[in-house]
């Protein structure tokens, strides 16, 4: 790992840090030696160690420790790694009991396989009861529908949820209010153009927008392409994420109502199907593309619309990176008929705790910081997600982020993969054969058919009764 975590004692030991001694043993902090604005010091002098997505609010987090440290007199140590790194380190952390990290913000996914296998803290009293020493942390401002698959499995509280992440659709605002567009639209397909409600309207959008260098534009001779749909097609967890949004929409499930694997269904092939056939429209890069590409090709104009993260228009919407601030507009998914519910895919992660960490205590008093509405603000401001009721509700944060209603609508769209322990090899062999029937190599219904047995032996007879 490169880094040794110090679980010994401090060399130099002060009456202040043999206090924090004291109160380690304990679990949450007492108020004993509180910090600026009522912050606990119960534990000044601790390192925390802390593994993170390399993403937005990890960025932005990143910021924003020097306040913890202030306020707690607890040093912080934030490392990011992509999603697949994260997990792996997480996983060779857990299996060395070395205890390198004390905090891990996990893909809630992985919540039950880290929680069978006794990986992580169980954490109910930090999450029915605010910690003391936190006085601006409160549970109940927590979005509710987090809770669930962000925090809980099976009758225990594992932490707490450290972003609300979903995904949403991207689309081109100012192509979709130019005129001439307008008017060019209606005459090909016969109704208005505007934000797809309907999987075909996507369809027809992607095809309408997909242009050569040379072409017109808005009144405009493009220098280079304009692609309709930015897709994620690699073998990686991206391709697996944006395909279950086709999925559910088209009424299918990765399991049957018995909680049998059903991963071949007519309704996923069919959705498998619909999305191969928006390879058409997309960049030629898209067969090794994941969500980083996709939010690249976004933010330098190249694709009129896409289906992908609600932590993108951070990204977005910031001139030192992207080309269309101001631009994007954001909806709900679309669905496969006019009046069908909306259903976005849920990707919070979690706030946890190692249950190999020697300082548990200013563990929660570092998650109960993180969630705290004053850091859950300037998170927000500084293009992440957060986590909680009253932030999204912030007039002056819905009247500065042009994606922060679309946010909070989304939450109520939001559904979650399974977390079951088998999730990991699921995921492989979804992204397997996914990106196998997206790159041409095979049909739909022979990937989905490949992925059904592979499932269906690794599940070895196991139902995943509570797999959301």
């Amino acid at each position: 790992m490169g880094r040794k975590h110090c679980k010994n004692l401090p060399t130099k030991l002060s009456l202040g840090m043999l206090g924090a001694l004291l109160f380690a043993v304990g679990g949450h902090a007492d108020e004993t030696g509180t910090g600026p604005d009522g912050w606990s010091q119960a534990y000044k002098g601790t390192q925390l160690h802390i593994i993170a997505e390399a993403a937005t609010n990890s960025q932005a987090l990143q910021e924003l420790l020097a306040d913890f440290q202030k306020k707690t007199g607890i040093e912080v140590t934030l490392e990011q790694a992509p999603y697949d790194g994260l997990v792996q380190k997480a996983v060779l952390n857990f299996a060395t009991k070395s205890g390198t990290y004390d905090v891990l913000s996990i893909p809630y996914e992985y919540l039950g396989s880290f929680a069978e296998q006794n990986y992580i803290q169980i954490e109910d009293d930090f999450c029915n009861a605010p910690p003391k020493g936190a006085p601006t942390y409160s549970s109940a401002d927590i979005i509710p529908v987090l809770w669930k698959a962000s925090s809980q499995w099976k009758e225990h509280c594992y932490g707490v949820p450290s972003n609300s992440g979903l995904m949403m659709m991207f689309y081109r605002k100012d192509l979709f209010s130019d005129p001439t567009e307008q008017q060019a639209f209606k005459a090909k397909y016969g109704y208005d153009l505007a934000p797809a409600k309907t999987w075909q309207q996507y369809k027809d959008i992607a095809e309408f927008f997909t242009r050569k260098s040379g072409d017109k534009l808005a009144g405009t001779e493009l220098s280079s392409p304009l692609y309709g749909v930015a897709l994620a097609g690699k073998r990686h967890t991206a391709t697996v994420l944006e395909w279950m949004n086709y999925m559910w929409t088209f009424g299918g499930g990765l399991f049957d109502s018995s909680g049998n694997p059903a991963v071949n269904s007519a309704a996923n092939v069919a959705a498998l199907d619909f999305e191969k056939s928006l390879t058409a429209y997309a960049p030629p890069g898209y067969t090794s593309a994941t969500w980083d590409e996709v939010t690249t090709q976004l933010q330098q104009g190249i694709a009129a619309q896409s289906i992908t993260w609600g932590d993108t228009p951070g990204a977005i919407e910031d001139p030192s990176q992207s080309k269309v601030v101001g631009k994007m507009g954001y909806a709900a998914i679309p669905t496969k008929a006019v009046g069908d519910h909306p259903e976005a895919l849920l990707g919070s992660w979690t706030w946890t705790v190692n249950a190999d960490s020697a300082n548990k205590g200013a563990a929660e008093l570092f998650m109960a910081w993180a969630l705290s509405k004053p850091t859950q603000t300037k998170l927000a401001e500084l293009g992440g997600l957060p986590a909680l009721t009253s932030v999204f509700q912030d007039p002056q944060l819905q009247a500065k982020l042009p994606y922060w209603n679309q946010e909070l609508s989304s939450q109520q769209q939001a559904k979650a993969r399974p977390r079951i322990p088998q999730w990991g090899g699921m995921n492989d062999v979804l992204s397997n054969h996914l990106s196998q029937a997206l790159n041409g190599q095979v049909s739909s219904q022979a990937a989905l058919d490949d992925a059904q047995n592979e499932i269906t032996k690794l599940l070895n007879g196991a139902l995943p009764v509570t797999y959301q």
